[in-house]
């Protein structure tokens, strides 16, 4: 699998582009209606056949819709995100009149998808964060970042939540697993497990 990430929005989120040989793929968090992003499909003839949402926070989300109109797929997020994706006060979304629009809520293990994709509840940062497994790779959203973690103190939060979850959830994966994160560059599991001050 090919991943392209590019850093959008106000707060410098990660948003990437997953594709395979067949020029397939799908969009994981759509931060903001991107033109690079947009350009980057195209030239490429990536047909996008869905969208993975970590979380519903707004700057993850601020392209959500635009991107679901233009390539006409559907979002998946957890099941956590049913009744908060539009609630301001989890979502954050003060400063926008935006629409989040999740069209299939998943559980904790669901695997989905032709790319045997793996759901994996992480709350913590939120209570609807979830990373996805897919081969080698983990897409954490603001669960765990390069040698730090996702901010607890928003609705929600909890910091031995998001412990738990990185300990005893995307911790138990294999060492060399590539972490692709919310903000910030890729890590690996074994190098957080080992090196990151908030596990020690």
């Amino acid at each position: 699998m090919i991943v392209k990430r590019f850093i959008e929005g106000p707060v410098m989120t990660n948003m990437y582009v997953v594709s395979d040989d067949d020029r397939e793929g799908f969009i994981v968090d759509c931060a903001y209606p991107s033109r690079a992003v947009e350009e980057y499909i195209s030239k490429n003839n990536i047909k996008i056949k869905f969208i993975l949402q970590t979380h519903t926070h707004f700057d993850h989300v601020l392209g959500l819709e635009h991107f679901k109109n233009l390539y006409k797929v559907k979002a998946y997020a957890s099941e956590d995100s049913l009744n908060i994706a539009n609630d301001k006060d989890y979502n954050l979304a003060y400063s926008y009149d935006l629409k989040v629009d999740i069209d299939e809520f998943l559980k904790d293990g669901d695997v989905f998808s032709e790319y045997n994709i793996v759901a994996i509840k992480t709350p913590g940062h939120t209570i609807d964060s979830m990373s996805f497994k897919i081969d080698d790779m983990i897409f954490s959203g603001d669960t765990l970042f390069k040698l730090s973690i996702g901010r607890t103190d928003f609705p929600g939060g909890s910091y031995p939540q998001i412990i738990d979850s990185i300990r005893n959830k995307l911790g138990g994966f294999d060492k060399d697993t590539i972490v692709y994160p919310g903000h910030g560059d890729e890590t690996y599991i074994g190098y957080e497990l080992s090196n990151n001050p908030f596990l020690a």
